[in-house]
């Protein structure tokens, strides 16, 4: 399979509008949110198995587009409840032209779509815990860092401002980290004391990805890359395609 494999447009623009229009109608028909979250978990499992299986084909592609699609709804709902109308019209409609390839490329709407993370409920649990585990690690900084533990101190704290996300390098939750890289939750992303490099491009890569495809697919994107398939997961082609450089394997998403 060819390292990179361009996005298919059109059939993820279907897939969007399809997913989007189905939990739009669901949130109609079921009148509770409960159900409606539980259709999203299966849904949102189903797409990623089938979107990782066809990768770079239209089937995969079309799926692609309909975890956007269903992400941007479910962010509609939640952010309704929250919110409003109006201002949940505007997050959820600005996620789902991350469906569009011309402007998923774009380096200013990339910009909006990093930050935009705060707003999007879908988002928030990923987000939540990359706020507490940057936290927890300022917290062991500045008691056993301090203290001359090195395994606890931090080289280094650095904002990547075009996609609005908070790199720590060094610190014990970054450390935990197995293969001595990085990892990211959220718009806060966390690099081993032993890697070289900050990783700037693909963790925030995975920033984009969240608020285009939300937790679920993040929690997902872990699970598929740490436990099966590597630098070939669904999860890590696409934020790897942030990632102008690259000879590893993308799916050009952000590129």
């Amino acid at each position: 399979m060819a390292l990179l494999l361009p996005i298919k447009p059109a059939p993820a623009f279907l897939g969007a509008v399809i997913g989007a229009a189905v939990f739009v109608l669901l949130n109609v028909l079921l009148h509770s949110l409960l159900p409606l979250l539980l259709s999203y978990l299966v849904v949102v499992l189903i797409g990623y198995i089938v979107c990782a299986a066809t990768v770079g084909d239209s089937a995969g592609e079309f799926f692609r587009g309909l975890l956007v699609g269903v992400n941007s709804a479910v962010n509609w709902v939640l952010a309704s409840a929250l919110f409003g109308p109006v201002f949940a019209i505007i997050v959820s409609g600005l996620a789902f032209l991350s469906s569009i390839g011309a402007l998923s490329k774009s380096t200013l709407y990339q910009g909006v779509l990093g930050y935009l993370n705060w707003l999007l409920p879908a988002s928030w649990p990923i987000v939540a815990l990359g706020f507490s585990f940057f936290l927890l690690c300022g917290l062991g900084a500045l008691s056993l860092g301090l203290a001359g533990a090195v395994y606890f101190k931090i080289k280094r704290v650095a904002l990547e401002w075009k996609t609005g996300t908070l790199f720590t390098h060094g610190g014990w939750i970054s450390n935990l980290n197995p293969i001595d890289t990085a990892f990211n939750m959220g718009n806060f992303a966390f690099v081993d004391s032993a890697s070289l490099v900050m990783h700037f491009e693909h963790e925030s890569g995975h920033t984009l990805n969240l608020a285009a495809f939300g937790s679920v697919f993040h929690l997902l994107g872990a699970l598929d890359e740490n436990v099966l398939r590597g630098i070939n997961a669904l999860s890590e082609r696409l934020a790897e395609s942030h990632v102008p450089t690259s000879s590893r394997p993308q799916l050009g998403m952000w590129v």
